[in-house]
């Protein structure tokens, strides 16, 4: 993935998206100096981690949004004439996408961009030990090429 950020004339933007929705957990508006601070931590946070970018020599802005989060991420990368989406999936599992829907899922399925999911190391170890632990996948072409060369293929 560095290789393809540190390529001449590329520019990634680090931003995050306040939902409008998660304000009002069961209907309910959250105290003002509440989604003040919220706003700030998040803004600090996305700094930091534009300035990581930065410090790796990539060339990077940062920014904070508030709207529906599927939309806003799409309409963003659009604003910003972006080549690609690239996401970083929370992991919520099945009965938060369930019970929440999935910004990650809705942005896979509209986007008109390719879009790139990556995945918290802690999930990313877990599957690939789920698939280590099984028996790897057979190529067909490669049996038949073999009984072939014994005169028994296609």
């Amino acid at each position: 993935m560095k290789n393809i950020l540190h390529g001449e004339g590329s520019t990634l933007h680090v931003f995050h998206v306040l939902d409008i929705y998660e304000e009002t957990p069961m209907g309910y508006p959250l105290p003002p100096e509440y989604s003040a601070e919220m706003e700030k931590v998040v803004c600090q946070e996305v700094k930091k981690l534009a300035d990581l970018y930065r410090a790796d020599g990539i060339e990077t802005t940062a920014g904070v949004y508030r709207g529906r989060v599927d939309r806003t991420i799409i309409e963003v990368a659009l604003q910003q004439k972006a080549d690609a989406i690239l996401l970083l999936s929370h992991g919520k599992g099945i009965l938060g996408r369930i019970l929440l829907g999935s910004a990650s899922n809705s942005v896979l399925h509209h986007s008109p961009l390719p879009v790139i999911l990556l995945k918290p190391d802690e999930t990313r170890k877990d599957l690939l030990r789920s698939f280590t632990e099984t028996d790897p996948p057979v190529n067909l072409i490669d049996t038949f090429a073999r009984s072939d060369a014994s005169g028994q293929g296609f």
